[in-house]
């Protein structure tokens, strides 16, 4: 079976355009008995597909489009968010990560250095990109009007390697990075995209939550969890609270029988 490109699948759900040939009005004796419901006035929702090549390749956080942040000038944005995991926690890191070369360097310094980022990162760093991306879109008056000129469209980050920020390999990912700019969009004055009403698992971030669970399944569950604190020998569910080994007395009793 032939695969479709990113391009091809994101295709595939846009609105077709309308003829401009009107249809003949159906005569009175013609319509057919009983009553028909009116047509839906819901239109499908457009996406946008953008990445480091394509129309919209200014969207991407590698474009070079120079952010300026506490008076300092970052080459592009990526170069900015990267800083961030490091600004007010080791400065020195953060500078070398500014002055990087390109945009590809700032984050392969920021990766070797991941260990000595700061710690609450990862509870912040979707309001550090939308950050980054608001200084940019701000400071380029080119750039605010190619965003908004998506009107209300969803916007996809073409990246089959990440799951988080992009689509991933099966158009699944949680596609931060498109979300994200859809809201800088809507700060900029522009229109909201459609609500997704869909929320993905907290851990493999491809398959859809369960109720009003974080997870898709007691596997992604346990999984998120084992990597917090070593889980509870005896209900393999719960993880252990400090010297105690267990998740609670009343597995630690259970397990002494």
């Amino acid at each position: 079976m032939q695969q479709l490109t990113l391009a091809q699948a994101f295709a595939r759900t846009a609105p077709k355009k309308a003829s401009a040939t009107k249809a003949p009005e159906a005569s009175s004796s013609n319509k057919p008995s009983g009553s028909k419901k009116p047509p839906s006035s819901t239109k499908p929702a457009v996406k946008v597909l953008f990445g480091a090549n394509g129309p919209h390749a200014n969207f991407d956080q590698f474009s070079v489009h120079p952010v300026t942040y506490n008076g300092w000038i970052y080459p592009t944005s990526q170069h900015l968010f990267q800083a961030f995991k490091f600004l007010g926690h080791r400065a020195d890191i953060a500078e070398k990560i500014r002055t990087a070369s390109t945009a590809e360097d700032a984050f392969n310094l920021a990766r070797s250095n991941r260990a000595a980022a700061r710690p609450d990162w990862l509870s912040i760093n979707l309001a550090k990109m939308e950050e980054a991306l608001s200084l940019k879109f701000s400071q380029h008056p080119h750039l605010q009007k190619e965003l908004l000129s998506t009107g209300d469209s969803e916007l996809y980050q073409d990246s089959l390697t990440d799951s988080f920020w992009g689509v991933g390999s099966d158009l699944l990912g949680r596609n931060e990075l498109g979300r994200a700019l859809e809201r800088v969009r809507e700060r900029l004055g522009g229109t909201p995209a459609p609500v997704r009403k869909i929320l993905f698992c907290q851990n493999c971030h491809k398959k859809p939550r369960v109720g009003q669970s974080l997870y898709c399944g007691e596997t992604c569950l346990r999984a998120d969890i084992s990597t917090i604190a070593p889980l509870c020998p005896q209900c393999r569910r719960r993880p252990q609270i400090g010297k105690l080994k267990y998740c609670g007395d009343t597995c630690r009793k259970a397990a002494r029988g």
